[in-house]
C-alpha cells in the first residue's frame, strides 16, 4: 500500500529533539545520533506526548489530530470500529494549528474530567459544526499553562518527525521498525495493516 510509507531510519536519526519543547536535560540524554526507532517509540512517544488513549487491546498507534481537521474525524470514524472490536488501541495526540479555535477545543478534551468521553462527544457533534462553520457550538476550554505546554510539545514532536499535517498515524511493526500514515487511511487499509503491527 503506497499510503503506508515507512519512516526511514535516516529521518529518525536526524530529527532535532530540541525543537520538540523538551527540557534540555531530556534532549541532552537523547542525542540524534543515538536515537533509534525503539527509543523513539518507548521513550519519546510514550512519555513525552500528551494523548488520549481509546482502547486497551490490540496494537497501539499514535494518531496526531487537530480538532478542526475534517479528515481527522473521518480517520476517527475508521478507527472506532477497530477499537470497539478490541483490534486496535489508538493514542490520540491533540495538536492545535489549523484554526484559532483549535487550542480551546483541544483544551476541552485534555482538561475534561473524562478526556475519552469528551473526545467521543466532540466526534459526535463536530461534523455539523464544520459544515456550518459554527465553531461556537463545539466544546471549548480556557487553556491552562500545562495544556498550553502539552500542545506545544505535541506539535513540536510532530514537526520534528517531519509530519506537516493531520491526521498522521505512527505505528510499530512486528520487526520493530516504525511506519507512518501521512493522511487519511480507510478502514480497509487499517485492517490490512493490523496483522503487521506489534
Amino acid at each position: 500500500m503506497n499510503l503506508l510509507g515507512k519512516l526511514s531510519i535516516g529521518c529518525l536519526l536526524g530529527w532535532n529533539i530540541a525543537i520538540a519543547g523538551m527540557s534540555s536535560a531530556t534532549a541532552g540524554n537523547l542525542q540524534p545520533n543515538k536515537l533509534t526507532p525503539e527509543t523513539l517509540w518507548n521513550q519519546i512517544l510514550a512519555h513525552h506526548l500528551t494523548y488520549i488513549q481509546e482502547g486497551h487491546r490490540g496494537p497501539i498507534v499514535y494518531d496526531f489530530q487537530d480538532p478542526n481537521c475534517p479528515y481527522c474525524h473521518v480517520m476517527y470514524d475508521n478507527e472506532a470500529p477497530l477499537i470497539k472490536e478490541g483490534k486496535l488501541t489508538v493514542r490520540y495526540v491533540p495538536v492545535a494549528f489549523l484554526t484559532r479555535y483549535s487550542s480551546a477545543e483541544a483544551a476541552a478534551w485534555l482538561q475534561a474530567l473524562n478526556p475519552v468521553a469528551a473526545l467521543i462527544h466532540f466526534e459526535r457533534i463536530v461534523e455539523s459544526a464544520l459544515q456550518s462553520g459554527s465553531y461556537a457550538q463545539l466544546p471549548q476550554a480556557k487553556l491552562s499553562a500545562k495544556t498550553a505546554k502539552d500542545l506545544h510539545t505535541n506539535l513540536g514532536i510532530m514537526q520534528a518527525l517531519g509530519i506537516m499535517g493531520t491526521p498522521a498515524v505512527i505505528y510499530q511493526m512486528k520487526d520493530g521498525k516504525l511506519g507512518l500514515i501521512p493522511g487519511l487511511a480507510t478502514k480497509k487499509q487499517l485492517i490490512t495493516l493490523l496483522p503487521q503491527l506489534k
